[in-house]
């Protein structure tokens, strides 16, 4: 018998189905950022009022997420509660999906608007169901990370899909609103088959702790806690560490170090090939050493990585791409052990108060996640405010390159310093969660 084989591993094939959804999830995820505001304001010529609707729609959405996991955790149903979230979610991304991707010149507002938040909520429910779903999948402590590991892996694919997609079709000879179509048809066409290939063939264990006495002032309360706070502190600096680099990434690496946009986007494809490369890293690295500790390392390793960007040397594609390559590696840290941190907690909390509040405690994360990236989009206007002529970047001055440059290393190099400093007072290790456990099993609530 392999002693290193988790009690309640989660067989091959199975994981493989759980991670299936992650890569239309995921495909979407990335357009909304960094592809359909462009979209609409230019190819739809709806304007710099685009930008006004997704920040509102946002804001909107980062309120919805408590009552989205207060109401998972209060849902019992014969085929599991995330299950069920996860089959709510189907029809609400497939219409918003057509209505949003496929839309032509002569949409208003209105339009963006609506549709936008259905598909928002519908993403909402998505991602948090997900990554509900995985705390639930096993009780131990490492399988957690090679669960989330996949995950993260899953997502990396549908990143890397989302971006080829428009490349691809344009490479062809045809326009990039075509790119974006298609791309919007590959999300519809992969959302029933991964979804329905995941209800079928990975089971959800029915959680028997009462609902009755369960508040939506629970959410508040979770933020009370230590570790949370010190999970959320990480999750939001490490957060905005890869969003500053998102979102000036070509601003960077082409005023500054004057690569090509082929080049750049050919260094930001294999920065996301290297979290496929990472994420197995991390989880040998998490079961060696525990799980907050290896965030802390890979959080650090980021940094340094990071601030090495500073001395590429000008006009190099090729040490350029290298070092972005070894800056995914550490990135794939974060999302995948700050959740399976998460999915920890949630036993410690049940133990306690005898409530099972894993949606609540993802939809926290979530929350902080999208602050994250939301204030990360922020550099850019205050790059604009220092002179950086966003709209034609090569007329800006001198000065405001030396910005772009303080702004894409500095920040990320602070954010991810701090975001290690937050985990440093986590105390629930290894053994601690063991006790949990078998604490948890005398009480027979598991």
């Amino acid at each position: 018998m392999n002693t290193n084989t988790p009690v309640d591993a989660v067989p091959f094939g199975r994981l493989l189905a759980f991670i299936g959804p992650c890569v239309p999830f995921a495909a979407l995820g990335l357009p909304l950022v960094a592809t359909l505001p462009e979209y609409y304001g230019t190819q739809l010529q709806l304007g710099l009022v685009v930008g006004i609707v997704f920040a509102v729609v946002r804001a909107f959405d980062i309120l919805v997420d408590p009552f989205l996991g207060h109401w998972m955790d209060r849902t019992r149903t014969r085929i599991g509660r995330f299950k069920l979230w996860m089959l709510i979610c189907l029809p609400i991304l497939f219409v918003s999906t057509g209505f949003i991707f496929m839309a032509h010149k002569g949409v208003t507002e209105i339009y963006l608007g609506l549709w936008l938040f259905v598909l928002y909520v519908g993403f909402s429910i998505a991602a948090l169901a997900q990554a509900s779903w995985g705390t639930v999948l096993s009780t131990d402590y490492n399988e957690r990370s090679r669960i989330f590991a996949w995950w993260q892996i899953g997502n990396i694919v549908g990143i890397l899909a989302a971006a080829l997609i428009p490349v691809i079709v344009q490479s062809l000879g045809h326009s990039y609103a075509l790119g974006v179509q298609i791309m919007g048809g590959f999300i519809m066409l992969t959302l029933p088959i991964t979804i329905g290939i995941a209800l079928w063939v990975v089971p959800e264990k029915i959680s028997e702790t009462s609902t009755h006495d369960l508040k939506l002032s629970h959410y508040f309360d979770m933020w009370k806690r230590p570790n949370v706070r010190s999970i959320l502190w990480a999750d939001l600096f490490m957060g905005l560490a890869p969003g500053v680099m998102a979102a000036l990434f070509f601003y960077f690496f082409e005023q500054t170090k004057g690569l090509t946009r082929m080049e750049c986007n050919i260094a930001m494809l294999l920065y996301f090939v290297a979290g496929i490369v990472g994420a197995p890293i991390w989880t040998i690295a998490a079961k060696r050493m525990s799980k907050h500790k290896a965030l802390i390392i890979s959080s650090l390793i980021f940094a340094a990585l990071y601030a090495a960007m500073y001395f590429a040397p000008k006009g190099n594609f090729i040490v350029c791409a290298a070092m972005t390559f070894a800056n995914g590696i550490p990135y794939a840290a974060s999302l995948l052990l700050t959740r399976a941190l998460m999915a920890d907690i949630g036993d410690e909390v049940m133990l306690e108060t005898g409530h099972d509040h894993k949606g609540t405690l993802m939809a926290i994360l979530s929350a902080t996640t999208k602050v994250g990236y939301a204030i990360s989009a922020l550099t850019i206007t205050l790059l604009g405010w220092l002179h950086f002529n966003v709209k034609e970047p090569s007329a800006s001055p001198p000065e405001a390159l030396m910005w772009v440059e303080i702004f894409f290393i500095g920040l990320p190099v602070v954010f991810l310093v701090l975001g290690a400093v937050a985990m440093l007072r986590y105390n629930l290790t290894p053994a601690r969660h063991a006790e949990i456990m078998a604490g948890l099993k005398a009480k027979e609530i598991l």
